[in-house]
């Protein structure tokens, strides 16, 4: 019922803000006495829901705190007054950002600070040490929070990066870690805000914890904590790239296979960033990654394909970073390669079948749509085509040569002629090879060994009609559809029937 009541009242607040505040100003400066749970936690909820009309009442809400804190030991009510530290605070930062919103009159940083910071201090001398896990989770939001508003001001941002290092040494502490990294990438997106730089000691704590988490065997987060974990990074790089990027390469050359996966995985997030800063670092987290391509582990391998994949991604034009692209096709090879010289006897282990369906996935995924792909993409990927070791990878590389071709047609190759990445006028107009051709009709004429890749290579035969002889454009247009549309019978047929003897089996 009390729930219930505080959620009639925030409701209420919003047509009778004035009329709600009051009455719970009124019972927060009862004297002598700590308010009751329900009025704490409305309080709370008031800040959460109503930041900006808060603001006038900051002060008078953390000094009426102030006098009761003495009183607070443990428990559901020091939960209570550090929602309402970890709402108000909120509140405040939220007040920073928008302070064009606010109808009252400005008011500076340093009224706020002078308001939190005794708080802050008590928090900090009294609270800290608690011993029960839902008291430290509940100082945990409050202190970040606070800390968030102190950043803004000089004066108190020794104090805050103290209070950091605490926060990062938590994760010792607490047995669900969630909250901690919750909190830090608060503060970071305040510091980001405050485009404070992060003394350098303190980035390399960041960044050694986050990566900790990501890499501990023993308590593994989970995907939602692994997205906030990264979060973090991104954030700290943004401010402090040089460091990051330093850190996460060192990784990469020494300690555990667990530690180069974790790395790779921010080194990933990093790459997707659409930070300036992270984009002129590119070509250097690239060139970390290089160095573990090699690695025999299959969970690096599998970490170095997802790096591309984001890689890919993110947009990035630079000829240096589509280049990566080949890795794809090594990788496949290197994994086909160990059923081809195992012969009558090769196996394949689940590890190269789940690395070959990701590189396939990966190369078909590819957008082509992408300003600048054709030329970037065009030349790179029309060398795979004729090796027998990628012949596994033919239909999704024959779908992106088929998008490519028809975008170059579209576009009139005028697209093109504007990217300021510009490659050589010989690579951007390599057309197939004589062995190209030859292959595809190879492929194309056997459509008993992989029906599916038959058909694949006779749609971008289809495709490639405007780069052949032009005694052959009546002809083509007409006998490949026709082989097509057998072979895509074949192949439905065949797939009809597979699926057919499984229901049996079953």
């Amino acid at each position: 019922m009390k729930t219930a009541a505080s959620d009639v009242l925030v409701a209420l607040a919003r047509s009778h803000f004035h009329f709600v505040m009051s009455e719970l100003q009124s019972h927060l400066k009862a004297m002598g006495k700590v308010p009751d749970e329900t009025v704490l936690l409305t309080l709370g909820k008031m800040a959460r829901s109503y930041a900006l009309r808060c603001i006038p009442f900051v002060g008078m809400t953390l000094l009426a705190l102030r006098t009761m804190l003495s009183r607070v030991g443990s428990g559901q009510i020091l939960h209570a007054i550090c929602s309402v530290l970890e709402q108000w605070s909120k509140g405040v930062n939220t007040y920073f950002c928008n302070r064009d919103q606010c109808p009252f009159p400005r008011k500076g940083v340093a009224p706020f600070c002078e308001a939190i910071y005794p708080v802050f201090r008590y928090v900090v001398a009294n609270w800290l040490d608690c011993k029960e896990e839902e008291d430290k989770q509940a100082v945990l939001g409050a202190v970040a929070a606070m800390m968030g508003v102190l950043l803004h001001e000089e004066q108190h941002q020794e104090h805050a990066w103290e209070q950091l290092l605490w926060l990062l040494h938590q994760y010792q502490e607490v047995r669900d870690t969630s909250q901690v990294t919750k909190s830090l990438g608060y503060v970071l997106e305040m510091l980001e805000g405050v485009q404070t730089p992060i003394p350098r000691g303190t980035a390399l704590a960041i960044s050694t914890a986050v990566h900790h988490q990501l890499s501990d065997v023993t308590k593994e987060p989970g995907p939602a904590h692994k997205a906030v974990l990264s979060r973090c990074i991104v954030l700290q790089a943004r401010m402090c790239p040089e460091e990051t990027v330093v850190f996460l390469h060192s990784q990469l050359s020494g300690g555990s296979k667990a530690g180069r996966v974790a790395a790779l995985g921010l080194l990933a997030a990093l790459a997707h960033s659409d930070a300036p800063a992270m984009r002129e670092k590119l070509p250097q987290v690239v060139e970390a990654v290089r160095s573990v391509c090699n690695e025999p582990s299959a969970q690096v391998r599998r970490a170095v394909l997802e790096f591309i994949r984001e890689l890919l991604s993110s947009g990035s034009q630079s000829c240096w970073a589509w280049d990566v692209v080949g890795h794809i096709f090594i990788e496949f090879s290197r994994t086909s390669g160990r059923l081809v010289a195992g012969g009558l006897f090769a196996w394949e282990t689940r590890e190269d079948g789940a690395l070959r369906a990701l590189c396939m996935d990966i190369l078909g995924s590819l957008d082509v749509s992408l300003r600048g792909m054709t030329k970037l993409l065009w030349p790179r990927l029309l060398q795979y085509v004729v090796p027998a070791q990628y012949s596994g990878m033919l239909i999704p590389l024959s779908h992106c040569l088929r998008a490519l071709v028809e975008r170059r047609e579209r576009a009139g190759c005028k697209e093109e002629e504007e990217e300021p990445d510009a490659v050589g006028s010989q690579e951007q107009g390599r057309s197939p090879s004589e062995c190209c051709w030859v292959w595809l009709g190879v492929v194309a004429a056997a459509p008993y060994a992989s029906g599916e890749r038959a058909v694949a290579a006779l749609q971008l035969l289809q495709a490639l009609h405007s780069t052949i002889h032009k005694a052959l454009g009546a002809a083509w247009a007409t006998e490949i559809p026709l082989l097509l549309q057998y072979l895509e019978g074949k192949v439905r047929v065949g797939r009809e029937r597979l699926e057919g003897g499984r229901e049996r089996l079953e």
